[in-house]
């Protein structure tokens, strides 16, 4: 067998070749490469992921990178397995150190995106802020629907309807009012009639004498041919004021 001569040369060069090749081994498969344009980085094979954070770091005034497609798909997918446990890290995190904003989102469609949780009793986002969010429509509050509120114009409806008055016992009208307009008192009998700025012939009346419980029970009803009026009988021959209420 004829000897092959190894010369020192040689075997520096074998020791680089080691050298180099053991580094890759350590880091892990993929750690230190190129990234592969149109390729999956590293690879498919769930043993030869990385091992670590691929950091990129930039100093200037706009994007520190930029993910964009000009075909018909979307600029960017991130996908993780990040635990359900409080502390654990989200699959997106945008952290602003100077102060302005975290984020932004933009289009020139009619919806901006949705956020789908798998659990929908979930709640979609959660904050500590307390400011006024301008813009934001809410369906629901404090798990409530908005069809479970009255709407601004059914409440000023009900509003118009509630008609009350407060009346002096000599017949006057007191102070506290709603759409009452005068009153008046039977010179004899301690029957009172009062008049209000709508008809009211149709609508419900409570009267209730101030001060100590009456004998009796106030008589009210709709004032015969006059729509607008109300009569209050509070009975006997003893003259009280009283608080009428009008529900239409």
């Amino acid at each position: 067998m004829k000897r092959i001569p190894f010369s020192g040369r040689a075997a520096i060069i074998c020791a680089l070749i080691f050298a180099i090749g053991v580094p890759t081994t350590a880091m892990g498969f993929g750690e230190g490469r190129n990234l592969l344009l149109g390729k999956r980085n590293p690879s498919s094979s769930g043993s030869r992921t990385l091992t670590s954070e691929t950091e990129i770091i930039a100093s200037n005034s706009t994007y520190g990178t930029r993910q964009s497609n000009k075909g018909s798909g979307g600029g960017a997918i991130y996908g993780c397995r990040a635990a359900a446990t409080a502390g654990a890290p989200a699959c997106v995190r945008a952290s602003n150190l100077n102060g302005g904003q975290a984020f932004q989102f933009t289009t020139t469609g009619s919806t901006a995106g949705s956020i789908t949780v798998a659990k929908t009793t979930g709640a979609p986002f959660t904050t500590n802020a307390t400011g006024v969010a301008t813009g934001l429509n809410a369906d629901k509050v404090d798990g409530k629907d908005a069809t479970d509120f009255a709407a601004a114009s059914d409440v000023q409806a009900l509003s118009a309807g509630l008609l009350f008055a407060t009346v002096n016992a000599n017949g006057s009208l007191g102070d506290n009012k709603r759409g009452a307009i005068s009153s008046t008192k039977d010179a004899t009998t301690p029957v009172y009639t009062v008049e209000f700025n709508r008809d009211v012939s149709k609508c419900s009346y409570t009267a209730s004498v101030v001060g100590a419980a009456a004998a009796t029970s106030p008589g009210v009803q709709s004032t015969q041919n006059q729509p607008t009026k109300v009569t209050v009988n509070l009975g006997g021959t003893l003259d009280n004021s009283f608080h009428l209420q009008v529900i239409c």
